[in-house]
């Protein structure tokens, strides 16, 4: 990184922490005001705006169906999906056939003789090559695949796993951070380090998502240390790369005062037609989700795509990946338990990784985001047309009061502790 780079980046970083700091401080007098005559809105609003616990269940169930559907359409498809989209080849076919012989007249009488299934060494051929199709172009044809391996539930293939390693993962880095006593830098340290330290339980994770399903219990089925180190650069990237998609747009954010804009400066530049400030406020706004998106595919991505297809080449002897997987191509000369072979290991990963199978994983991310969106909506005009039904004025009272309540016992938590 450039000094001019390195000191642009520390400027947005610095600001953002400021800003950050200065902004959790805590309410103004005003503010609490507002909440606690907000927490009572409920209370006084009297029997005809109560509302009854049975009223809600219609909305409380389609909320949460929504959230288990679009969870398990991040999981089918940002993780499973894309897991074999990362490590999957193409694969070709060659059909061989024998060119027919010249015509010759044939007496009838003649006996008929019996030809070679093998073609003769001289013999003209035809070759004919079929590019397959990859598997995972398409999502309809990845789940096909996926429950003619497993059946039904293969969709979810190794979602136990993922909770535990996930479990591990958070216990791990709250317990060592919150200890601590670590801010927000801090926090990210550790989050790397806890990733570099529960690598070869990512890796299992992966490898029950991309093989055949294996009768081993998931504690025999670890990389062993030996071949590990070659997992140990990729976790810390793919560690450092998650962080950096989190940390970077909240820098930007608060360096560039979004989280000061107001509806009222809104309203006032728009009313007052002043379009060099609405083009201000409308890139302070686009500076967040651009850089985001920015950081997500350019760093986390290859991240991703090098750690996954560097666990596919981990996995153990006697097991196979279920899409076409050339192990060699990631491997090429670089002998993984040699010393300083990581590096080479990790460039390799990526460059074997070509131009079509990058812009196949990125469309299968789109797709998933576009899955979940459409889910989101019908959800919530689902439970728009539940709450008209129910009561819009009683529901609008409740759910304010409600927050009001919930953001003064945040408050109370964050100013004097646990009781």
């Amino acid at each position: 990184m450039s000094g001019v780079d390195g000191a642009f980046i520390g400027h947005l970083a610095r600001r953002g922490f400021e800003a950050a700091q200065k902004h959790f401080q805590g309410p103004s007098a005003e503010e609490m005001g507002k909440l606690q005559h907000d927490a009572q809105l409920y209370e006084n609003a009297g029997p005809a705006m109560a509302v009854g616990p049975w009223e809600l269940l219609p909305v409380v169930i389609t909320g949460i169906f929504t959230l288990i559907l679009i969870a398990s359409i991040r999981y089918t498809v940002g993780e499973v999906m894309a897991s074999l989209a990362m490590i999957e080849s193409p694969s070709e076919t060659a059909i061989i056939e024998a060119k027919p012989p010249a015509y010759k007249d044939v007496e009838p009488d003649a006996p008929l003789e019996k030809e070679s299934l093998m073609v003769e060494e001289g013999t003209d051929v035809e070759i004919t090559i079929i590019a397959h199709k990859p598997i995972t172009t398409r999502i309809k044809s990845t789940i096909g695949h996926l429950h003619r391996v497993g059946g039904f539930f293969a969709r979810w293939r190794g979602i136990g796993l993922a909770f535990l390693y996930h479990l591990v993962h958070a216990a791990a880095t709250n317990l060592l951070s919150g200890g601590l006593g670590f801010g927000l830098v801090g926090h990210a340290l550790v989050f790397i380090f806890v990733s570099v330290g529960t690598a070869r339980l990512h890796a299992v994770w992966t490898h029950s998502m991309i093989a055949y399903p294996s009768s081993k219990p998931f504690f025999r089925r670890f990389v062993d240390r030996k071949s590990a180190k070659a997992l140990l650069l990729p976790s810390a990237v793919f560690a450092a790369a998650q962080q950096a998609t989190f940390m970077l747009p909240l820098a930007v954010a608060f360096s560039l005062g979004a989280h000061e804009l107001k509806h009222e400066d809104v309203v006032n530049a728009a009313h007052g037609k002043d379009c060099a400030k609405m083009a201000i406020m409308s890139l302070r706004f686009l500076a967040v989700p651009v850089t985001a998106l920015f950081v997500a595919f350019a760093v986390l991505l290859p991240a991703a795509v090098t750690l996954t297809r560097i666990e596919a080449t981990l996995l153990p002897e006697g097991e196979e990946t279920i899409v076409p997987f050339d192990r060699a191509a990631v491997l090429g000369d670089v002998d993984i338990t040699a010393r300083g072979s990581c590096r080479a290991l990790f460039v390799q990963a990526w460059r074997s990784f070509d131009t079509a199978a990058r812009w196949r994983i990125i469309k299968v991310y789109v797709k998933m985001v576009f899955l979940q969106a459409i889910v989101a909506l019908i959800g919530l005009h689902l439970a728009i047309a539940e709450i008209f039904t129910i009561g819009g004025d009683r529901l609008a009272i409740l759910f304010k009061s409600a927050a009001a309540q919930l953001k003064l016992m945040a408050i109370d938590l964050r100013q004097n502790g646990p009781q």
